[in-house]
């Protein structure tokens, strides 16, 4: 009878052992999209090993191959995977559509060939055995062995105590903490034009308490992310950061995210989405949507480490110019139309992803049943319509409005499809 007792209490106490090891081990997932082969994976291994991170976390790294991916790097991902006894996934395009066409053919449908989006194919992936947290990087973004790449993204699903910052307009350029080269000021791709200003480079803070970092994004060294205006006027070039602590955003604030240096907690994974109609600038928008409702849910959103160098991929800047021109026009329009929408926190993320997109396009054909009514011929001169006349400028915004209610309809569409699969348990 005592040996049984014995025995006993000595199974429990394994369990209650093996348990309390599952929570410390976070799932954390890596996903990545490349026409290369991804040399940058050799660097965040490296990172991984060194800060022995296979020990605090349970690490997987998804590569979603595209049409323009050489063959070489598969072999390259097996290679690695064998060498460093990191768990890396690689998806060439016929795995892809054997497995997301037969599981998920709505979802796929969404998914073109040689797009960037098709990063989000990791996500749909991991969505049935959902990870603690999801990092999007780009192949073109390296780290080094100095700082530590998962670690510095351990801030995300955790509650937060400190100061966040805001300013008058609820948009504070964090962006003033890099340290430029020739210290010219820069913005953010898909920061709101109107608000690019001095006073954008004004601070306030306040203190917060037990409130969740459910998004994280890191900041780019060497070529950060910027729009193709900037880049056409100014060789940029970021050699450090002035403050080497997290900026965390006061509710109801907005700084652009990008997804090239991204951490989004389990909430959220299944609501990301950056609609084709958005172009360039799908992940701009589609973190301000990301913003609204997390700030409804009492959840913040940080900026800072990792900084990551990104030795940018070659691009043509005029093209990426007129690629980005129609979403620079719209996206005043477009933050003028989130911040008019209120949204119930007793509702589920999920459901306030849905008003948002509802309430935006109701709201957007609104205002272009108002704005064709109207007659005008005197000329305007506010800053970024100088020289036209106002009935021009009415043109101008009812075409921003109809590209704005395409983007809600067609993350509407997103939302709808995981539902369907049942992924809305957020």
């Amino acid at each position: 009878m005592y040996k049984f007792f014995i025995y006993h209490i000595f199974i429990i106490a394994i369990i209650f052992i093996c348990n309390i090891k599952v929570k410390v081990m976070k799932k954390i997932s890596i996903v990545t999209t490349t026409i290369n082969i991804p040399l940058f994976l050799n660097d965040i291994v490296k990172n991984i090993r060194i800060k022995k991170s296979q020990k605090i976390f349970d690490i997987s790294i998804i590569v979603i191959a595209d049409k323009k991916t050489p063959k070489e790097a598969k072999q390259f991902c097996l290679n690695l995977k064998k060498k460093s006894k990191v768990n890396i996934l690689y998806f060439d395009i016929g795995f892809q559509d054997k497995f997301f066409k037969k599981r998920y053919p709505s979802l796929y449908k969404l998914f073109p060939y040689n797009d960037a989006i098709r990063k989000l194919l990791g996500l749909i992936y991991v969505l049935n055995d959902l990870p603690d947290k999801i990092i999007l990087i780009d192949d073109d973004n390296y780290c080094n062995s100095k700082q530590n790449f998962l670690g510095d993204f351990d801030i995300v699903g955790k509650n937060y105590n400190g100061q966040t910052v805001y300013n008058k307009n609820c948009w504070p350029n964090i962006y003033k903490s890099f340290i430029e080269q020739n210290n010219i000021p820069i913005y953010p791709r898909g920061y709101p034009w109107k608000y690019r200003n001095s006073d954008s480079f004004k601070f306030k803070k306040k203190k917060v308490r037990n409130q969740k970092i459910i998004a994280n994004c890191g900041f780019i060294l060497n070529d950060p992310d910027i729009d193709a205006v900037s880049r056409l006027f100014f060789k940029i070039k970021t050699i450090g950061v002035k403050n080497k602590n997290y900026f965390v955003i006061s509710k109801n604030n907005f700084f652009p995210l990008n997804d090239q240096n991204l951490c989004i907690s389990k909430e959220y994974i299944a609501l990301y989405y950056k609609p084709l109609s958005a172009g360039r600038n799908s992940d701009i928008w589609s973190s301000y949507l990301l913003s609204k409702v997390s700030s409804s849910h009492n959840e913040l959103i940080s900026y800072g480490r990792p900084h990551l160098k990104q030795f940018r991929n070659i691009h043509d800047y005029w093209n990426d110019y007129e690629l980005e021109k129609k979403h620079n026009i719209s996206t005043d329009l477009f933050v003028d139309i989130l911040k008019t929408i209120n949204l119930n926190k007793k509702n589920t993320r999920y459901k306030n992803f849905v008003k948002l997109c509802n309430d935006g396009i109701k709201i957007a054909k609104d205002m272009i049943k108002r704005k064709i009514k109207k007659k005008i011929k005197k000329k305007i001169t506010v800053r970024h319509y100088q020289n036209i006349t106002g009935q021009k400028a009415i043109e101008r915004n009812v075409e921003s409005l109809r590209y704005i209610i395409e983007y809600f309809r067609e993350y509407n569409i997103w939302l709808r499809l995981i539902k369907k699969y049942n992924f809305n348990k957020f």
